[in-house]
């Protein structure tokens, strides 16, 4: 701990406030708030930290700063507004997340529809939702749909018929656009769809049971049938209502659970008009605020944004309250309109659903921690099957793309510890493009190598291809006096040298005359596969830049030339040709470029 940190501690207020945690380099760590910043900040660095990532934190950590707030709203809402500017590593962080979809009904117009949305907006429109499971939503709808025969056309192409369309024929749609039916008569239909909606389905499937009772005693056989079919389709809808919670009430449920080295996850259990609708998890693998704090921050970040769609419901079950509970309630008040609270269950149905909850999050961390171990032991098998010294710490892959006569590109992606790394991922064009695949590999793998390119090797260089880009590639590698070791892999082909998704890839090493032996779907396969597919992606990405953008200069190819120092240089030396021209000593004394760099840069334009 610094001398200026270990003053700052001392001297803490006893107001509430926000923390901000800093490193050395000035960079925001955390952001926090409390009711008492003297309590609240000494806690962490008195005793031992509980958590793996608190202690994490606190080796980072080199300074703080406070900010002195009248109260605790205050408070939040400025840890709110922090955390969105700086995004600190430590905090819960939602990004990922996406917005799940709504149910819209805009009850104004003269013969509604039920659409999908992505953001409840306020234009009067009725909502149903969130629904995180998406397919069920889809075929609820379709199943609403088909029994209530609703439209189904947008409002633009339904303004402009005039005459039915294929649905009315099919008799899936009751044809309100030639007046087929009464407003009265379809907005009926549309009220008994929006109660099987807002989870009152019930009372329609005993009306329908009734009406087809009914039926069968009217000796009105084929209207009975009808209805029956109708009752077995309402009644698969309403099994995605089929965990009771035993109230008619709107709430969200929050489970949570960590593991040993401090990743935390959170699963939301959504229940509308007493009928658990779906749930979905977040994982925090960072966060290193204290474990009470938790259920508190995310519910932050969770509503926070009021163009997502996300409106708290009134009652919120969580499995303990933080400090400050009080104000945030107060907040999630304001959001909503409506008095939200917060409740923290004892007995009863309500902390039996909390205890679902958190054996969804702890199932899912459970999860979460096997994926975590899936590039390890992908790594290790890698190692055995290229009889490697040990596990590859860095796998780079090399894919070649051609775009019929607009050019040739190359990429080179790199994943360390099994996992992506892009800030070590590089494009390459080849301009003029050398003859055939082979030479345009061994161009790149020229590029990559040289002498004047400063980067560290790989501890394995994969292929796109098979066993000539294997062989172009050595012949290259060994004029460069360079040792890497090589691997090609090669789509399955069928019979007649198709390529075929259905037969499995086949691995190709240098001195080994068949193909390597990978179990299909084994781990090993899979991040291969996964680092090729990753080459072709980015290699695609590229082509579809440079047609959107035009042709680039190639200055922007070279490591450490970036946009700004590539203009500068063509505006003193007019143009590639004739920087290509220079030595790298005239270079270097005519551009703000060291000569490292100036090499480089000559070296690269001698391929041109």
């Amino acid at each position: 701990m610094s001398s200026s940190l270990d003053e700052k501690l001392k001297h803490l207020p006893d107001h509430p406030g926000i923390y901000q945690f800093l490193d050395r380099a000035g960079r925001v760590l955390y952001v926090g708030k409390a009711v008492s910043l003297n309590k609240r900040v000494r806690s962490y660095f008195t005793g031992k930290p509980d958590r793996a990532k608190t202690a994490l934190l606190l080796t980072k950590v080199d300074d703080l700063e406070i900010i002195i707030t009248d109260s605790e709203v205050e408070a939040l809402l400025l840890e709110n507004n922090l955390i969105k500017k700086y995004r600190p590593p430590f905090n819960v962080d939602l990004k990922d997340d996406k917005n799940y979809p709504y149910v819209r009904l805009d009850r104004k117009q003269r013969f509604p529809r039920f659409e999908i949305v992505r953001r409840r907006q306020a234009d009067g429109a009725r909502y149903f939702g969130p629904y995180p499971a998406v397919a069920a939503l889809r075929q609820t709808l379709a199943q609403l749909n088909k029994h209530f025969r609703l439209r189904r056309c947008r409002s633009e192409r339904f303004a402009n018929r005039v005459r039915p369309c294929l649905n009315f024929q099919m008799k899936l749609c009751v044809g309100p656009c030639c007046e087929n039916v009464s407003v009265a008569e379809y907005h009926r239909k549309v009220a008994s769809a929006a109660l099987i909606l807002g989870g009152r389905g019930r009372p329609v499937l005993r009306s329908l049971k009734r009406d087809m009772s009914r039926a069968a005693a009217a000796l009105e056989f084929e209207r009975a049938a009808v209805l029956r079919n109708a009752i077995e389709d309402l009644e698969q809808v309403l099994a995605n209502q089929a965990i009771d919670a035993g109230r008619n009430e709107d709430m969200d449920i929050l489970g949570s659970s960590a593991l040993a080295n401090g990743a935390s996850a959170i699963y939301l259990l959504t229940i509308r008009r007493g009928n658990v609708i779906g749930g979905r998890p977040f994982f925090f693998p960072e966060y290193a605020g204290l474990p009470e704090d938790l259920p508190g921050a995310f519910l932050q970040r969770h509503y926070c944004d009021a163009g997502s769609g996300e409106i708290p419901p009134p009652l919120i079950i969580l499995s303990r309250s933080g400090e400050g509970a009080s104000v945030l309630a107060a907040w999630l008040t304001g959001l909503r309109g409506s008095r939200v609270k917060l409740l923290v269950p004892e007995r009863g149905r309500r902390l039996q659903l909390l205890r679902l909850a958190e054996k969804n999050a702890a199932d899912f961390l459970a999860r979460q921690e096997r994926n975590d171990d899936f590039p390890a032991s992908a790594l290790v098998e890698i190692a055995r099957i290229c009889r490697l010294e040990a596990a590859p710490e860095i796998i780079e892959g090399v894919d070649i793309s051609n775009l019929q006569d607009e050019g040739v590109v190359a990429s080179l992606v790199c994943f360390r510890a099994g996992k992506a790394s892009k800030s070590d991922y590089r494009h390459y064009r080849l301009c003029p493009a050398p003859p055939d695949d082979f030479a345009r590999m061994a161009a790149v793998i020229r590029r990559r190598f040289g002498t004047d390119n400063p980067r560290p090797h790989p501890e394995l260089l994969l292929l796109d291809g098979g066993r000539p880009q294997l062989k172009a590639v050595l012949r290259v590698l060994e004029e460069l006096d360079v040792s890497v070791p090589l691997l090609a892999i090669a789509k399955g082909r069928d019979e007649r040298g198709g390529k075929d998704s259905t037969v499995p890839d086949s691995f190709y090493q240098p001195g080994r005359k068949d193909a390597l032996r990978l179990v299909l779907n084994s781990p090993a396969y899979r991040l291969l596969q996964q680092i090729r597919d990753e080459a072709h992606r980015f290699a695609i990405n590229y082509h579809r830049l440079l047609r959107k953008k035009g042709r680039q200069t190639l200055l922007l190819e070279i490591d450490g030339v970036g946009e700004k120092r590539a203009q500068q240089m063509l505006k003193i030396f007019g143009s590639v040709e004739a920087i290509a021209q220079l030595s790298p000593e005239e270079l270097a004394d005519n551009s703000a470029v060291s000569l490292l760099l100036a090499r480089r840069i000559i070296s690269f334009l001698s391929f041109y």
